[in-house]
């Protein structure tokens, strides 16, 4: 009995947290995409919370694309998000990649007209081996016309048209001359920063090596 008297009670940090609602940005709809417990709204900020592009948009074929967003700041339980990025997981790109017979990856860094600039990463997959001529060529327009669209959208603008149908469009559209391109997938983007407005100095595009098939 002694023994039991004595012993300390366990506080249950569980009954300690609020829950919080995490929703996306307004350019993504403003809708409700997480909960999640927190002790604190300023211990909410910084979190990075992933979910289905599906959820955002309703077009189930995205159901294996992951948006990425940070909370910026919470009112309440209430916790606002910016767009980081978003990801294709690996096995969806390993399948696409298997039914065809060339792999082409497209890097660039794109900046948008509120001064974001993005990395943006592209996998594109044809029927038969091209030359190293026409796959550089693809690249090159690939690039161009991201960075070209980029330059004219803002980044919610910008997000919105990765995640969705239209940037594999375009990419099929510029390089229709060259070769008929039978799978795209703008397979990731990350923002890397902000940079000062009115800054006329581009970002480098970066390049990957082919990988190996």
């Amino acid at each position: 009995m002694a023994g039991e008297r004595g012993q300390k009670k366990v506080k249950d940090k569980w009954r300690e947290k609020n829950w919080y609602t995490i929703v996306s940005p307004a350019y993504m709809g403003g809708k409700e995409i997480a909960m999640s417990p927190g002790n604190s709204p300023e211990g909410m900020i910084g979190r990075k919370i992933e979910t289905p592009v599906s959820d955002l948009t309703g077009n189930f074929k995205k159901a294996g694309v992951k948006a990425v967003f940070r909370i910026t700041g919470c009112q309440g339980t209430r916790c606002e998000t910016e767009f980081v990025g978003h990801f294709v997981g690996d096995d969806y790109v390993r399948r696409m990649v298997r039914r065809r017979k060339e792999r082409m990856d497209v890097v660039t860094r794109a900046r948008t007209n509120d001064g974001y600039t993005v990395s943006v990463k592209a996998v594109i997959v044809t029927d038969n081996k091209l030359t190293n001529s026409r796959k550089a060529t693809i690249r090159k327009n690939s690039r161009e016309a991201l960075d070209s669209k980029a330059a004219s959208m803002s980044l919610g603008e910008f997000a919105a048209y990765m995640i969705g149908d239209e940037a594999q469009a375009m990419i099929s559209s510029v390089n229709k001359d060259i070769y008929p391109l039978k799978k795209i997938e703008v397979r990731k983007s990350e923002v890397m920063g902000r940079s000062e407005m009115g800054s006329n100095v581009a970002p480098e595009p970066i390049q990957e090596p082919e990988p190996v098939q």
